[in-house]
């Protein structure tokens, strides 16, 4: 990103990010060898930093975002994430002009909204961007008018394309558009609850238009799944049109205060124009026309545009992962847990090298992803979003439930946080394809892409993903030489080993699908068949290889030499912990030997020690206010117990006797007597 070489001096940092508050937390802080205000730069610019504290700014003075300790019915998340919604989006705090000045402020907006509430966050991205933006590039100018008034909120959108019985098999979808010549409209309709639409965010309660998958009928032909703007309720009464059935799918897990819903449509009829018909549609005569002379290509180029909210569900959960890890290293540092014998006091948790601070790399790393839209429409992007969305999905409800554990009993507390969090990102592993199927697409572009490795084109892979094949031949007659844990933690040497193992796995998946195609299987079975070992692994690693190297390269591109160093120990951590998960292929294709898997994780350790005193900074850079953090834990004084003590004193009811104090009565005076 463009921030790692802006010219900012120590007093507009100081200004914009102040003081910490002095506490427990002082002595870790003191131990730090970098500035972890000028560590922001690594991700950040002033821009994007003034912009995200006027929104922060902005709902911590407003009344109604001040967080409530009673817990809330479901009605009543709903009704105020709702207008939480229609607030903060009233005040545009980024329009389309300030987005083509500066791209970065996309990923800041979304930031700022999910660091403080990711219900919010949601429901202003499915209401106002997503339903936009699936218009913006399947429609035409005279679909436009759905935009502006999206963005003048007079409807709210939403997007629906799972089926209560097929979620990611979006080709088994079984909701139809019928089109009728003597008319010129569609005739939308599902035959039963299973091919209802459900899970679409919004829609349970508030949205009144919704992009609807259906399979195209026309001429008694079916044309495959195309995309329908689609009125549903009346905005000005929130009733359905007559022909449609909506309801909410109730409580969930997490982000409740996301009104998910279902839709059936009962013979509903629709204006021909209501088809998105950019990529293909029909001709007054009911006649298909696509620029696309596969029904693949063209199904493949409408489903790529979603590649965005792929790229957003990455960046998303790393939100929650940052919120997470900064309540965990802060509370890690002020809890005492057990220590040497004898020792003057108990040693904090910290130092127990059991926390995960490699989130680092992927909040830099989705950060400048969610900038390249330039390349939104291109394969790479397409397989690169799909490897590393459940990447990021799975790393962080890992890293969450890590966080929570190592916060002990305390962390269970809701108070904590950290279980909403884990809630919350749950539906991240789902949601906007499921991870399977999404590693499936990417190693299938990595498949056809090693037959002519040797003729890539700079189009080929505009993003740089597929740099590890340069010399890949040559790159797999290598074996790892490396003889001391200093070598093999150096972090060029980390991102070579990763450059061997993409090109091995990638090499080993085409070798047995070819075998398995020899051995008379078609494409479909041979693909099926070496996803185990094969084919997840390998878009797995091909993720992991491009973060790492995009993080190694930020890291030798930032200015600030203390930051840098630190930068660079983490390119060392994060590139060996990534590593050591596949020491058996390392061993299996013969490029480790002897000891070095053991010196691989004994470098582990010692790193994990060398960055023990930069932990509480690092975070400190990454944390949002604790407005936002709202962590009994986390609070950046670091008094935690007393933080726990004023909660636990003022929770409403906690030091009063219950309503039904006499049924406890009852039981213990007569119930003995009964037995």
């Amino acid at each position: 990103m463009g921030s790692r070489k802006e010219n900012v001096s120590n007093e507009k940092l100081k200004e914009l990010c102040p003081d910490l508050p002095s506490g427990p937390l002082d002595k870790f802080r003191k131990s730090a060898s970098f500035d972890w205000r000028r560590m922001k730069l690594v991700y950040e610019t002033v821009n994007t930093i003034e912009f995200k504290n006027k929104i922060w700014d902005f709902m911590q003075n407003h009344p109604l975002f001040h967080h409530s300790e009673a817990a809330l019915s479901l009605d009543q998340e709903r009704h105020l994430t709702t207008k939480r919604m229609y607030t903060i989006y009233n005040e545009q705090f980024l329009p389309v002009e300030k987005i083509v000045e500066d791209p970065r402020l996309f990923p800041a907006e979304s930031e700022a909204m999910f660091m403080f509430d990711s219900s919010l966050a949601v429901k202003v991205s499915l209401t106002f961007r997503m339903f936009t933006n699936v218009i913006q590039g399947s429609g035409r100018a005279h679909h436009y008018h759905y935009i502006e008034d999206a963005a003048k909120g007079k409807i709210g959108g939403c997007f629906a394309l799972t089926e209560v019985s097929h979620g990611s098999n979006a080709k088994g979808m079984r909701a139809t558009a019928t089109y009728m010549p003597e008319k010129k409209q569609f005739v939308l309709h599902t035959a039963d609850f299973e091919a209802a639409k459900c899970w679409v965010g919004s829609l349970g309660k508030c949205a009144t238009h919704a992009i609807v998958y259906a399979k195209l009928i026309s001429k008694g032909q079916n044309h495959g799944l195309h995309a329908f703007v689609v009125p549903i309720r009346d905005p000005k009464t929130l009733k359905p049109y007559p022909g449609v059935v909506v309801g909410d799918l109730g409580e969930k897990i997490g982000l409740n205060g996301v009104d998910n819903g279902f839709v059936m449509f009962h013979n509903y009829h629709l204006p021909k124009d209501a088809l998105l018909d950019k990529l293909g549609g029909v001709d007054e005569n009911g006649d298909y026309k696509t620029p696309f002379r596969d029904p693949n290509k063209r199904f493949g180029a409408s489903l790529g545009i979603l590649s965005g909210g792929r790229v957003h569900i990455t960046a998303i959960t790393s939100y929650y992962l940052v919120k997470a890890i900064v309540i965990a290293i802060r509370y890690s540092a002020v809890r005492k847990q057990f220590g040497p014998e004898n020792a003057a006091e108990e040693t904090p948790v910290l130092e127990y090298q059991q926390q995960v601070i490699a989130c680092f790399v992927e909040f830099v790393f989705v950060g400048w992803l969610s900038c390249n839209n330039i390349y939104m429409l291109v394969r790479e992007l397409h397989a690169l979003s799909s490897a590393v969305k459940p990447i990021s999905g799975w790393t962080s409800r890992d890293g969450i439930q890590n966080c929570r554990e190592c916060c002990g009993g305390h962390g269970y507390l809701k108070a904590s946080a950290i279980g909403d969090l884990r809630n919350d990102n749950d539906a991240n592993c789902t949601y906007e394809g499921e991870n399977s199927l999404l590693l499936q697409q990417a190693s299938n572009w990595l498949i056809n892409v090693w037959s002519r490795r040797e003729a890539l084109r700079p189009e080929d892979s505009p993003l740089g993903s597929l740099k590890f094949l340069e010399g890949a031949d040559l790159t797999l007659k290598d074996k790892c030489q490396w003889r001391t844990i200093q070598e093999t933690i150096l972090p060029e040497n980390l991102i070579y080993a990763y450059k061997w193992l993409t090109t091995y796995i990638l090499k080993m998946t085409c070798d047995k699908v070819n075998k398995l195609k020899a051995e008379g299987k078609d494409g479909f079975q041979a693909k099926n068949d070496s996803q185990s070992y094969n084919a997840v692994t390998l878009s797995i690693v091909y993720g992991e290889n491009f973060v790492l190297n995009h993080f190694y390269k930020t890291a030798l591109e930032f200015d600030d030499l203390a930051c840098r160093n630190v930068l660079l120990k983490l390119v060392s951590l994060y590139g060996a912990f990534i590593l050591e998960k596949h020491l058996a292929t390392l061993y299996i294709g013969g490029f480790f030997s002897g000891e070095q898997g053991l010196l691989l994780r004994e470098g582990i350790l010692q790193l994990c020690a060398q960055l023990t005193p930069e932990a509480v900074a690092l975070v400190d850079t990454l944390a949002p206010p604790d407005y936002c953090l709202r962590s009994v834990l986390g609070r950046s004084d670091g008094e935690a117990y007393k933080h726990i003590q004023n909660n636990v004193m003022t929770y409403p009811g906690s030091l009063s006797r219950p309503e039904w104090w006499r049924d406890v009565v009852f039981w213990q005076s007569y119930a003995p007597s009964k037995l």
